[in-house]
């Protein structure tokens, strides 16, 4: 993986960029269970350079790495920054992919259920603050196909995902019906 990743990139390229050049904040509850971030707030860069936030930048991949956000799959791509910078939670590891592999490709695989039980035996730390250390990503091995063939993978991934967000929006109009039903027998 760290032939194909810069992981956890320095903050050292902000240094020279204006305090109030507004960048993208994301803490942990904005990104979302299902592989994606729900929402960014607009910052001063002065403001977070303050905290020991981390740095990432379009494109980039972010995962959770304390329990139980990671075994949750809290993890997304960074696009649509502000300036193209993002600050956030402590608790991400940051994968910044090469041209050899898509980051949506690699999203796709570092989120399995299979590879989140595996970083989830190898956190350490102490009860409640249990946190998977980045060499267990950057010492895995990762499959890589070519672009194109990750490309055709990537696609299919997203027309499963956009058939779930259909089903999801058909259940959550079910369970608004079923109200009305009983609102209306009953007035």
């Amino acid at each position: 993986m760290k032939e194909l990743c810069h992981t956890n990139p320095s903050r050292a390229i902000l240094r020279d960029m204006p305090d109030d050049l507004f960048v993208s904040f994301v803490d942990m509850p904005s990104v979302s269970d299902e592989g994606y971030i729900e929402r960014k707030v607009n910052r001063k860069l002065g403001d977070l350079r303050k905290g020991s936030y981390t740095y990432f930048a379009e494109g980039d991949v972010i995962i959770a790495k304390i329990t139980p956000c990671m075994e949750n799959g809290k993890c997304g791509i960074a696009t649509d920054l502000t300036n193209s910078i993002g600050m956030g939670s402590s608790e991400f590891h940051v994968f910044r992919p090469n041209n050899e592999i898509l980051g949506r490709f690699l999203l796709g695989y570092l989120n399995r259920d299979s590879i989140r039980q595996e970083a989830a035996r190898h956190m350490t730390g102490s009860s409640g603050h249990r946190r998977v250390p980045i060499e267990f990503y950057e010492d895995m091995e990762i499959p890589v196909p070519t672009i194109e063939t990750q490309k055709k993978i990537v696609k299919q991934i997203e027309e499963y995902e956009h058939v779930i967000a259909n089903a999801k929006e058909v259940m959550a109009a079910c369970e608004i019906r079923k109200s009305d039903i009983i609102m209306k027998n009953i007035i």
